[in-house]
């Protein structure tokens, strides 16, 4: 996954009501985890990471790249 996708199903996700946020764990290893997400079971929020088809699907919902650099 790039920088661009990871930012872009970010803002995606955020705009759904998430708590997302992008994590680059090395130069080449972008991510985006999902944050605060409450466990019924456990009685506790945890995070975790997102797989990259997920990445791929919730950044194709979001704004066009040209309003995301905008927005910053």
């Amino acid at each position: 996954m790039t920088q661009e996708q990871c930012e872009r199903a970010v803002k995606a996700l955020q705009e759904e009501g998430f708590q997302a946020s992008h994590v680059q764990g090395a130069p080449d290893d972008h991510g985006v985890w999902l944050d605060e997400v409450w466990n019924e079971g456990l009685g506790v929020a945890t995070s975790f990471r997102i797989h990259d088809e997920e990445i791929q699907f919730w950044e194709s919902h979001a704004a066009p790249i040209d309003e995301l650099k905008k927005s910053r």
